[in-house]
């Protein structure tokens, strides 16, 4: 069997993953070059390789398949670096985008952010007012035309646009999700006119309802496409001349890989490319330790990330939001904040209460203990301070950090000002990281109707183990994993991947369903879906399809998606489905929240097509019993505010710990890439596959307290 290698490119580090035929996983933490992203992904592998004594070729040479995450499509959405871009749209309909919903100026903000109300503003338009054109043409809600496409019109419309220096053409007409000939021929015109141009359709990125989400996912496809081309064009450059056989596969946001020639038409579809990549690992690896109910949360450097899966299953929102604009294209369900080891805490003027984040240092400058220029205290500076990073070791010892430089700057900028030693300050910037965080995770459980007492809570992410004893504890999930090589374990998920092709189409009926209808629809988008997945290359019987269809109360803006079962539907079988839906609204929304006289609307059909791709398996390792002496390598100060401040505290080395091992806190456990903090009344476990498992010590003092009781 061959090498899976998976590569998780984010915006500080880039992570990569080696499997071998004998499912031993070889790990390793590089850089990101955001000048050229590719080149971070070739340096993470070849230190993979090197760790294995081989090189680079080698290692590519046996690479079935290469996996790659990348934040290229966000990145580039963020800063707003992408293609200046045309929209050619249905005449009278012009201002769809700009005009978006009432619900935009809310849409992807932070409650503190939604708190101040006379800053609500809409997302700064993708694509310029001047940059739109109407065209005559009338396509109406049963597919049919009603008034035919002036073909001259939309010539002379895309000729105006590229002459306004438009690198980008979207194309989305009224209803051509029913009937798409008359982008098609939009399509046609500016191929043969304008050869190279890039054209984007929404028959083809989004073929549903919803006027404006639709527009704007198409508009965002044709902003990002160059930037997604680009890298991924010099992704398979630099991966074929180093050794690599076949084409790369690129992490979705929907949940699976996908050719990166296919892919780079389909850029949209890379938005939340790597945290995706998170949750479907927290899913397999709950499926081997016998949890179905997992609240991951993945901390980096700029950003702390929690999905949900619920019946060991990931959570898809049918409706995500990117900066501020609604698309319709599912992705796994990841809300992200800014709150990371790189998060910059401040002193809010005219309060003069301590802030951390959401600005961060990113990989360049730096926290200020890099003594890469950074100048501003982060998470990472008052974890130094504190002593739970050990700064000879950052890294495997990679990297040394400037423990005084970071003390300086905590006591200038933070403690100066708050009349606090440097240890307090740091011990607050921490706490607050630690609330933000707990935030989120009740935000995403209760939230939604979720009591986070029947999950277990995954952290990973370079930080993610630092701070998950304490986050973790204050929310009151039933238990809280620290996966083996955490650190990279996004670039984990997305080696255990599989090949995903979703289909969907809108057709709106109301209950009761004819049968025949929706059996026809979905046959239709499986055999899209099947015939995809085959032209990858994936044999017709490693092919399965889930379906799912999105509902609501007619009238509602609500809307939810319910699975529906395989092969020919009967009656039964979507009242089945109705009576699903109405569970979950009252899950959802509180019970009595629905409305059946106002009867209940079908408006979009999935389809997620997988492709199961052979992948090594793990071998669970036998229990060597509770004592991890071998593992202690000694101990130093580390400041716990339940013992009062600095006290002894054991430390340990992640790899020299054995299944059954236990580590009774305070205690840290370092890693290469990561460090574990054990609080005081808290213990681990190290479980067959490597996780370590947080569980509770019995203490008089302060049980509320994350540092001297609480849940594991």
């Amino acid at each position: 069997m061959n090498t899976v290698i998976a590569v998780d490119s984010g915006g500080t580090f880039t992570d990569a993953v080696l499997l071998d035929a004998d499912g031993r996983v070889t790990t390793s933490k590089s850089p990101s070059t955001p000048q050229d992203f590719s080149a971070g992904v070739m340096a993470s592998v070849a230190g993979a390789a090197a760790s294995l004594g081989i090189g680079l070729g080698q290692a590519l040479g046996a690479a079935r398949p290469f996996c790659v995450g990348t934040t290229v499509a966000t990145n580039a959405l963020l800063t707003r670096s992408g293609a200046r871009v045309g929209l050619i749209t249905t005449k009278g309909h012009e201002d769809a985008l700009i005009i978006g919903r009432t619900i935009q100026k809310a849409a992807g903000l932070t409650d503190r952010e939604l708190t101040d109300l006379a800053r609500l503003e809409k997302a700064r338009p993708i694509v310029p007012r001047p940059l739109t054109r109407g065209v005559t043409e009338r396509v109406d809600y049963k597919g049919s035309v009603v008034v035919g496409l002036d073909l001259d019109e939309a010539r002379a419309a895309a000729s105006d646009l590229l002459g306004m220096g438009a690198e980008a053409i979207a194309v989305c007409f009224l209803w051509s999700f029913l009937n798409p000939d008359h982008e098609r021929r939009v399509e046609d015109m500016i191929a043969a006119e304008h050869p190279g141009v890039p054209v984007t359709c929404s028959h083809r990125i989004a073929p549903v309802i919803k006027e404006y989400e639709r527009t704007a996912t198409t508009a965002l496809n044709a902003y990002l496409a160059r930037s997604t081309r680009d890298y991924l064009s010099a992704l398979q450059r630099r991966l074929r001349d180093g050794g690599l056989g076949g084409d790369p596969v690129v992490m979705q946001s929907t949940g699976g890989v996908a050719p990166a020639e296919t892919c780079k038409d389909r850029a949209v579809a890379l938005l939340g490319s790597g945290p995706a990549g998170g949750v479907i690992g927290a899913a397999r690896l709950g499926q081997m330790m016998g949890i179905d109910h997992i609240v991951t949360t993945d901390v980096g450097g700029t950003s702390f990330d929690v999905g949900l899966v619920v019946g060991g299953e990931p959570l898809v929102n049918g409706a995500p939001v990117f900066d501020q604009y609604h698309t319709v294209l599912p992705a796994i369900d990841v809300v992200s904040i800014g709150a990371g080891g790189g998060s910059v805490a401040w002193i809010e003027p005219g309060t003069g209460l301590l802030k951390v984040g959401p600005a961060s240092a990113g990989a360049d400058p730096g926290p200020v203990c890099y003594g890469a220029g950074g100048a501003e205290p982060t998470v990472t500076d008052a974890n130094l301070v504190l002593g739970r990073i050990d700064p000879d070791y950052f890294l495997g010892g990679a990297k040394a950090l400037d423990k005084p430089r970071a003390e300086a700057a905590i006591g200038e900028r933070i403690a100066g000002p708050l009349g606090i030693t440097v240890a307090e300050a740091a011990a607050g910037i921490v706490d607050i990281i630690d609330a933000r965080m707990a935030d989120l995770v009740r935000n995403q459980t209760i939230g939604r109707g979720y009591d986070p007492g029947d999950f277990a809570l995954f952290a990973f992410g370079g930080a993610g183990p630092l701070h998950a004893g304490a986050y973790a504890i204050d929310v009151g999930v039933r238990a809280i994993v620290v996966p083996a090589h955490s650190s990279v374990f996004s670039a984990f998920g997305i080696a255990g991947s599989d090949l995903v092709n979703v289909r969907q189409a809108s057709d709106p009926m109301m209950a009761p369903f004819d049968p025949g209808r929706v059996s026809e629809i979905y046959a239709r988008l499986e055999e899209q879906a099947r015939a995809d997945l085959a032209a990858a290359g994936v044999a017709a019987h490693n092919v399965s399809a889930a379906r799912e269809i999105e509902m609501r109360y007619r009238g509602q803006v609500h809307e939810l998606r319910v699975p529906v079962p395989a092969g020919r539907l009967g009656p039964a079988d979507l009242d089945g489905v109705t009576a699903e839906f109405r569970r979950r609204y009252d899950r959802r929304f509180g019970r009595g929240a629905g409305f059946d006289e106002a009867g209940i609307e079908a408006r979009t059909l999935l389809v997620r097509g997988a492709g199961r791709v052979v992948k090594p398996e793990m071998h669970p390792e036998p229990d060597q019993g509770p004592d991890p002496a071998r593992a202690r390598t000694g101990e130093r100060p580390v400041f716990f505010r339940g013992l009062g401040g600095f006290s002894p505290t054991a430390v340990f080395r992640r790899e020299r710990l054995r299944s059954g091992n236990r580590v009774d806190g305070p205690a840290v456990i370092e890693a290469a890439d990561t460090t574990v903090v054990v609080h005081p009344s808290q213990s681990v476990r190290v479980d067959q596959w490597g996780s370590l498992l947080f569980e509770p010590l019995e203490s008089p003092e302060s049980p509320e307290s994350p540092e001297s009781g609480g849940h594991g």
